[in-house]
């Protein structure tokens, strides 16, 4: 397969490193990454200035952009010689689970990906005990399991991106559809410093504490198996509510 890699933690993160390492021994992989760490920017794009793109090897390039910028970029351009099978994202440092998504970075390349009639995943490594010590298995299951994880997504309308996340761990019990997302608090909080002209606005946030269904991407990855959920591109209404009158 041909492969659009991206990622939200820069070119010269690890995860996405290691990701390429395993999927380049049977695909044709393209990296357009991040210049720098944008993570949490969720799907922003680039649109009141100009992008630098670098070639970092061959095969390889850098976006001075966010994600969604460095998917834009590759699938709207004449950047890549053809057009990708399939856009990975990641292996994001942290996991992007239930909530998360919606800042994600790694997710919206996912997003844009499919928006635009590719198939995509996201893949994302949660922590353990503090540390992010193994990318490898989480990036050969990636690998192993690639036309699998590509049948699961979907480019019509509504259209869906696999997003996998799973502890950092050295071997899994599995792997496991979880079709609950979980719902995360993260206790985040402002604390303003006094300035010259104003205040300065202090950004805290803490480990997030999650709702844990037996079945949701948060609980399956506590239990050791990796979660592999089909998350919808587009916004999806609510159902009508009868008997609602408006006053013009």
């Amino acid at each position: 397969m041909k492969i659009l890699l991206t990622n939200d933690d820069g070119f010269r993160a690890e995860g996405i490193n290691v990701l390429a390492e395993y999927l380049s021994k049977k695909n044709e992989v393209y990296v357009v990454a991040p210049s720098e760490n944008r993570s949490a920017v969720s799907h922003a794009i680039t649109m009141d200035r100009d992008l630098e793109l670098k070639e970092i090897r061959k095969n390889v390039w850098s976006c001075s952009g966010v994600p969604v910028d460095c998917v834009v970029t590759a699938l709207k351009s004449s950047l890549l010689p053809s057009k990708p099978d399939v856009v990975i994202s990641g292996i994001n440092a942290g996991a992007n689970i239930g909530t998360d998504i919606l800042y994600s970075g790694t997710a919206a390349a996912a997003r844009q990906a499919v928006i635009y009639g590719v198939p995509a995943a996201a893949f994302s490594l949660e922590f353990n005990d503090g540390k992010l010590d193994h990318y490898s298995a989480l990036a050969e299951f990636a690998a192993d399991n690639l036309e699998t994880l590509v049948s699961l997504a979907d480019t019509h309308c509504p259209s869906v991106f696999v997003n996998v996340n799973a502890l950092s761990i050295e071997k899994y019990k599995g792997a496991r559809i979880t079709d609950e997302l979980s719902l995360r608090d993260y206790s985040d909080f402002i604390s303003l410093k006094k300035s010259d002209d104003g205040y300065a606005s202090v950004f805290h946030g803490n480990m997030p504490k999650s709702s844990a269904g037996e079945n949701c991407d948060y609980s399956v990855c506590m239990d050791g198996y990796i979660s592999v959920s089909r998350v919808y591109a587009e916004p999806l209404a609510c159902r009508r509510v009868d008997g609602v009158r408006f006053s013009l």
